[in-house]
């Protein structure tokens, strides 16, 4: 009986891996507009005309599903995200129950809860991953970023200069891959992202299309 329940359990996951591959496969990358804007303040508010530039020309999503795609969290995450001819700007807004019971510290710093931004510049195939924690903590030194915490939401403003992604800055037309991820602790265990990955985050053909705009 026992060889019989284990070999059932075998085919059932091994239906359910092919599933989600197949599914991984098949699921079209979203395609994103990022708008030219004027720098923002980098100060953890959303209060810089940027941000209202980002949401009326394109550059507002919501980031709410796992990275497997199978399920939704109940604390979605708004990122906004724009540029100029010095960086890449990206602000995230994340809502919580309770922002005094979030997780900033940990052994390292994607286990906490935290923003990841990823950047794949021109597709090359390389993406760059920018970490950010709800205690402030960032990946990547050249990167400017401040998190503020207010109430049921916390929200990191960042500015990514183009050194620290590859050194070139992109033209209006030019199409980078790019991914709104993270992890969320303190209100149940996930890993979220934009573009669905199904598994890990650091994958070049799981980025989203991103073109820039004028």
């Amino acid at each position: 009986m026992k060889r019989v329940w284990f070999a059932a359990f075998v085919v059932t996951l091994t239906v359910l891996c092919t599933s989600v591959l197949a599914l991984g496969a098949s699921y079209p990358n979203l395609s994103v507009t990022i708008p030219k804007v004027s720098a923002p303040v980098i100060d953890g508010k959303l209060n810089d005309a940027a941000w209202l530039t980002a949401s009326i020309a394109g550059g507002k999503y919501v980031v709410d599903a796992s990275n497997m795609g199978d399920q939704l969290t109940q604390y979605p995450r708004v990122a906004y995200v724009g540029y100029d001819d010095n960086a890449l700007y990206v602000a995230v807004m994340v809502f919580t129950p309770d922002v005094a019971k979030l997780v900033g510290e940990g052994p390292n710093w994607w286990t906490t809860d935290e923003v990841e931004i990823f950047v794949d510049p021109f597709h090359a195939g390389a993406p760059i991953q920018i970490g950010i924690t709800s205690a402030g903590h960032i990946s990547v030194s050249d990167v400017d970023a401040v998190v503020s915490k207010e109430g049921i939401r916390w929200i990191v403003e960042a500015a990514i200069p183009w050194s620290a992604i590859g050194g070139i800055a992109p033209k209006p037309g030019d199409k980078w891959g790019i991914n709104f991820c993270g992890r969320q602790m303190a209100d149940g265990d996930m890993w979220l992202a934009y573009n669905v990955p199904f598994g890990a985050f650091r994958q070049a053909d799981k980025m989203a299309d991103a073109v820039f705009g004028e």
